[in-house]
Parts: C-alpha cells; sequence; structure tokens
C-alpha cells in the first residue's frame, strides 16, 4: 500500500531548521538565564541563588520545549504588535495623530 496523504518529516531537516541549543534552552534565553543567575549572586551572594537560577533554567526549558524561538517570538511582538494611545477612538492601531 502506498502512504498517500501521509506527511513524514526528515531528521536532518528538523536538526538543521532548529535554533542553538544549550541544555535544552535556546542560546539566548540561556544567556538571560545566565545574567539574570550572575546579577542576583553579586546582590546576594549564598547557595539560594542557585536554587533561583535552576528553577529559572527549568521554567525556561518547559517554555523552550514545545518552541525553541518563545523568546524571540515574545520580543518581535512586543517590538511589532504595541498598542497606540488611540486604539480605544479607531478601535484598532492607527498611527493617524488625531
Amino acid at each position: 500500500m502506498s502512504n498517500t496523504g501521509s506527511v513524514s518529516t526528515d531528521p536532518l531537516f528538523v536538526g538543521l531548521t532548529r535554533p542553538t541549543m544549550i541544555f535544552g534552552v535556546n542560546f539566548k534565553l540561556f544567556f538571560m538565564n545566565f545574567f539574570i543567575g550572575l546579577l542576583s549572586y553579586i546582590n546576594a551572594p549564598g547557595l539560594k541563588v542557585i536554587f533561583v537560577a535552576v528553577s529559572l533554567h527549568l521554567i525556561s526549558y518547559i517554555l523552550c520545549f514545545k518552541e525553541p524561538l518563545i523568546l524571540d517570538l515574545y520580543l518581535k511582538k512586543g517590538e511589532k504588535c504595541t498598542r497606540c494611545k488611540n486604539k480605544s477612538y479607531h478601535g484598532a492601531n492607527s498611527y493617524d495623530p488625531f
């Protein structure tokens, strides 16, 4: 029987289209976690910072499990889909000055 209508994915294609990951987290998100952990250690040195950093990495891992580019998508949405001050007047984003 032929597999008419079924979609198959090639593991090589899937691997080449994924972003760079470190410990299961996107590259940008990993360094954001690293710097947040580093700054929290500078402000409050101790072992409790390790638990904060590990829990932050775990939350990031869960977010990146389904969509690896979750941080990039969120930043792009904030950049392109901002709300205008006159949205209530026009009912949509309008960059008309009045």
